[in-house]
């Protein structure tokens, strides 16, 4: 996918995700939103020494909005630094097929030409036909 096709690619969200890709985000954000509330409110609370629940839980939606702010644009880099690897590799992948399919192109010329070449070497006839040009050059 090149750059122009990508940045048409229909985008949905606050961070502008991709459509295709918009439940890694959703996962990815959850995820992140989840774990940074759970770890920093129990760091937070062990450290102020919280003594009840209401203590934790304001401490937790403290937390809760700060983790949701971090975990919105770490899922949004995480899903586009994804798309990005994974653009990478399929336009590697064709690459590679390219020059294969022009590998065999030209070889199926060059044996053609020699078939020939070699016809009219039996048979007697002056041949001069040049050699195929592959990319402009024989």
């Amino acid at each position: 996918m090149n750059s122009r096709e990508r940045n048409s690619e229909p985008r949905s969200g606050i961070p502008s995700v991709p459509t295709g890709a918009i439940h890694w985000f959703y996962a990815l954000f959850s995820i992140g939103t989840v774990y940074l509330t759970v770890v920093n409110t129990l760091a937070k609370a062990a450290r102020v020494e919280a003594t009840g629940w209401q203590e934790i839980q304001s401490i937790a939606t403290v937390e809760l909005v700060q983790a949701a702010g971090a975990s919105l644009a770490g899922a949004a880099i995480l899903v586009e630094a994804g798309n990005m690897v994974i653009a990478a590799i399929m336009r590697e992948r064709n690459r590679r097929k390219d020059r294969e399919e022009g590998r065999r192109e030209t070889h199926t010329l060059w044996a053609e030409w020699n078939q020939r070449r070699l016809e009219a070497e039996r048979e007697g006839r002056p041949f001069d036909e040049p050699p195929p040009q592959i990319n402009n050059q024989h």
